[in-house]
């Protein structure tokens, strides 16, 4: 396949442009070369990542475009463009693709990469032993697509779905917290639940744009004397209020439904490859360790990573420091009630300083000081 991304009419006319594809975010690996040596093999120049990352945006002359490709079959000599068999004067590498943009430039069918678009994702190249392993990339290149915003990929009739009933994962209820305003997050997370088969409870957020002084009142929400963001040097705005408020209803009803244990996620998440598996395996350590848990970090900002250590004979939870994010968690019915016990809403802060203040890991004493007992039992997942 050659490309044209000609412009008819005009008299530009490129015999062979290809369309760029993405791969994940995190790995810069895309279908084309910026450079080749010599000899015919890949070669790093910066300009493989500014065109990646679309700092340079247009139509790039590049000597190597694979795996998916777009011809114009009319063009000037695409008749002749071939893979396979090699010519007899080739001495470059024996590999099909190579060997094609090789014999395109021999010809004279020049390559390009148009990349004014982001024309679709690709799965990272990787080598996989076993059905399992290719699933799990699978799933990671699904989660990537979904990232932009696309709700669903197609699906071919031809393929059964051999997936297991939706569960909640042996919790009570796995909470997916979410703006009503904010569908497209929504809809990327059902699509991922979906895809995992969890059976997810959607609660709709406090929305703070809906917030005003009567409804805080009646609510009795009053931030905690002396509280100002660490960072930021300023009171609570209110969609930190709403953000705490969606979390506390919640904490109330897993309180009123006497659950033993709950996930509670939000809406801006990213599930590391096998999360299903990390998390099985996790909560069999800590039935088998007997661990006594009130939260359970799933995903966090480490702050002070020295200053965290391992839970003793065990391979995935560590004891948190002051950490930051709500992103997600597992919270026991015990856990629940000390969140609870506090009364929080009548001196308020943010909810993810909350959290470490009352598993007593926060630095300031200050503020401390209004909770007590600060006894949550809290524990974190770490996959490294």
């Amino acid at each position: 396949a050659v490309v044209s991304n000609a412009e008819y009419g005009t008299e530009k006319r490129e015999d062979y442009c290809r369309t760029m594809l993405r791969v994940n975010n995190e790995v810069a690996y895309s279908n084309y070369w910026a450079a080749m040596t010599v000899g015919g093999y890949y070669k790093s120049v910066p300009e493989y990542r500014e065109i990646l990352r679309r700092i340079k945006v247009g139509t790039h002359p590049v000597p190597m475009v694979h795996s998916t490709l777009l011809i114009d079959l009319q063009g000037e000599n695409a008749d002749k463009l071939k893979y396979y068999p090699m010519d007899k004067s080739y001495s470059g590498p024996i590999d099909d693709i190579i060997h094609f943009a090789l014999h395109a430039r021999s010809i004279g069918v020049p390559m390009f990469l148009d990349n004014e678009n982001i024309y679709g994702n690709m799965l990272t190249r990787g080598e996989f032993n076993t059905v399992s392993e290719e699933i799990v990339a699978w799933h990671e290149y699904y989660a990537e697509v979904l990232l932009p915003g696309v709700a669903h990929l197609p699906k071919s009739v031809y393929l059964g779905d051999k997936r297991p009933a939706p569960s909640k994962l042996g919790f009570d209820e796995v909470y997916m917290i979410n703006l009503v305003r904010r569908p497209e997050r929504k809809n990327r997370m059902m699509a991922l639940f979906d895809m995992m088969s969890i059976d997810v409870n959607v609660f709709n957020a406090v929305d703070g744009k809906q917030l005003d002084d009567e409804k805080l009142k009646e609510l009795n929400v009053k931030q905690l004397e002396g509280y100002e963001d660490p960072y930021l040097k300023r009171s609570l705005k209110l969609g930190e209020i709403g953000c705490f408020l969606s979390h506390y209803y919640i904490w109330e009803e897993v309180v009123a439904k006497n659950y033993k244990q709950v996930i509670v996620l939000e809406d801006d998440l990213r599930f590391k490859p096998n999360f299903k598996s990390h998390l099985a395996a996790m909560m069999r350590e800590v039935q088998d360790l007997e661990i006594d848990w009130d939260l359970i970090y799933l995903s966090r900002k480490i702050l002070f990573h020295q200053k965290e250590r391992w839970v003793p004979l065990s391979s995935r939870l560590v004891l948190p420091d002051y950490s930051y994010w709500t992103a997600g968690y597992l919270l026991s019915q015990s856990g629940a009630k000390k969140l609870l016990r506090q009364e929080p809403l009548s001196k308020m802060m943010a909810v993810d300083e909350y959290l470490p203040l009352m598993f007593n890991k926060h630095p300031n004493k200050e503020w401390s000081a209004h909770f007590g007992p600060r006894d949550l039992k809290a524990y974190s997942l770490r996959l490294y």
